[in-house]
């Protein structure tokens, strides 16, 4: 499933300036009148009648030749997101339009594992190229970098040689350039979410404990290094937040079953313990809701702590975090 969202700021009256059917002397005049970044002039502004009737003619000549209206240096955004249930790629929609983001901008959903999941993000990435953008910026709204489902993007991408399930899907036909951002990790904007989380359960900071719980990979190496960044998440929570204690753990919920019970044996462990120093917090480091979360209460099923599931999304913080993405990388 992919969905579209369209640029939310008007570009120049102009078709791509730069298509071959658009001479070279005409192509000044116009950019000389629209201004060279190819935004349309104030209304105010007077519009000679030789460029205005150039202009139109220009206009025509792309609706004949069926070519997009983009401005000359405008780029395309393609977000993926692992997806979920309904619940959970809506809430995903609704923080890229939060975004406001003003180029044309498309979302994927799909590990990228299936041909099927290839083709919608073929499709989602045909539309920029159909523009005729001058690249296109990736941002994988992922919760972090060790995953499978991070070098497979990688590798649909042809930014690596080899992906995990190289074997049933192949790499995209690309025709733009494309730069691919990074996901959420340790960025301060997800410490800043995590703190809103638990304060919203907190009742006195400095008795209480936090229990950071994420989805978590299925290799020992990939949750490793999971658990080193959501160490450096734990440390900013405990800082701003003024918690006694932030300890972060993941459930390896994909992972086989023997993974799966040791997951579950430690986190159990771990409220347990830190249930005899205060009372217990326990937030998840998920994206979305739409059923991950509901597995917690499952686990730590008969202990006691205070549980919401709310995970990051929806937040204001992380529409301005995708913004932030594109214009770093623009």
């Amino acid at each position: 499933m992919n969905k579209s969202y369209p640029s939310q700021h008007l570009t120049s009256g102009s078709c791509h300036l730069r298509h071959p059917a658009v001479r070279p002397r005409y192509r000044a005049a116009v950019q000389r009148q629209l201004g060279t970044s190819g935004r349309a002039a104030r209304a105010s502004a007077p519009v000679s009648p030789a460029i205005g009737m150039l202009g139109w003619i220009v206009a025509f000549a792309c609706s004949v030749l069926s070519v997009p209206f983009v401005s000359a240096d405008q780029v395309g955004v393609l977000i993926l997101a692992h997806g979920g249930t309904g619940r959970w790629n809506q809430t995903v929609e609704q923080t890229v339009a939060e975004a406001q983001l003003p180029y044309p901008t498309e979302i994927a959903f799909g590990m990228g594992m299936h041909p099927a999941e290839v083709q919608q993000m073929q499709e989602a990435i045909n539309k920029p190229q159909r523009r005729r953008v001058d690249r296109i910026i990736v941002v994988p709204l992922l919760i972090s970098s060790a995953s499978e489902v991070m070098r497979q993007f990688q590798y649909l991408l042809k930014l690596r040689s080899h992906g995990p399930w190289e074997s049933q899907a192949r790499p995209l036909d690309l025709r733009t350039p494309v730069v691919m951002t990074t996901p959420l990790d340790d960025d301060p904007v997800v410490s800043d979410v995590l703190v809103d989380r638990a304060r919203e359960l907190s009742q006195n900071a400095q008795e209480e404990t936090v229990i950071m719980i994420a989805h978590g990979p299925n290799s020992d190496d990939d949750n490793a290094q999971w658990l080193a960044v959501m160490d450096r998440l734990a440390k900013r929570v405990q800082t701003k937040g003024h918690f006694s204690t932030v300890v972060p753990v993941t459930m390896r919920d994909d992972a086989p079953k023997p993974v799966q019970e040791t997951a579950t044996r430690q986190m159990r462990e771990l409220v347990q313990q830190q249930s005899t120093q205060g009372r217990i917090l326990v937030i998840p480091l998920l994206l979305a809701n739409g059923g991950v979360e509901d597995k917690i209460p499952q686990r730590l099923q008969g202990l006691t702590y205070v549980y919401s599931g709310r995970a990051l999304l929806p937040h204001p913080q992380l529409a301005q975090w995708i913004a932030h993405q594109v214009q770093t990388h623009k």
